[in-house]
C-alpha cells in the first residue's frame, strides 16, 4: 500500500466500473496481457467477463444480468401458517417418496 509523504495516509487507488456501449465497444478494449475485467453494458442487461490471452489478445464472455427483487414477506399469520403447511407436506411427500409432480404417473412396468 502507497502512503501520502504529508499525512500518511494509505493511497488507495480510484475504483471503477467499467462501461460499454455493445459489443463493438468491449471488441476495441485494450487490455494488458494475462489479465481479466468485468464490464458493464449500458445498451443491454449484460455484464461482459474479459479475459485477455499472453499477447494481450482479449476474448469476451457475455453474461446476462437482471435486477434482484426480494420476495414479498407473507401479509398474515394465516398466510405464514399456509407457507409452513405447504414446506411441511412437500417434505413430507419427499420422505414417503411420493411425488409432487401432476405429469408423473406411477405405473406398473411391463416387460415383454
Amino acid at each position: 500500500m502507497y502512503y501520502n509523504a504529508f499525512n500518511q495516509q494509505p493511497y488507495l487507488p480510484a475504483q471503477q466500473v467499467i462501461q460499454v456501449n455493445g459489443k463493438a465497444s468491449v471488441d476495441a478494449m485494450q487490455m494488458a496481457p494475462n489479465s481479466s475485467v468485468l464490464v458493464m453494458d449500458t445498451s443491454a442487461p449484460i455484464v461482459w467477463m474479459c479475459v485477455s490471452d499472453g499477447v494481450g489478445r482479449v476474448t469476451a464472455t457475455p453474461y446476462d444480468i437482471t435486477v434482484h427483487h426480494d420476495a414479498p414477506a407473507p401479509d398474515s399469520v394465516e398466510a405464514r401458517l399456509a407457507v409452513l403447511e405447504a414446506n411441511f407436506k412437500r417434505m413430507e411427500d419427499m420422505i414417503n417418496g411420493k411425488s409432487n409432480d401432476a405429469a408423473v404417473v406411477n405405473e406398473p412396468s411391463v416387460t415383454a
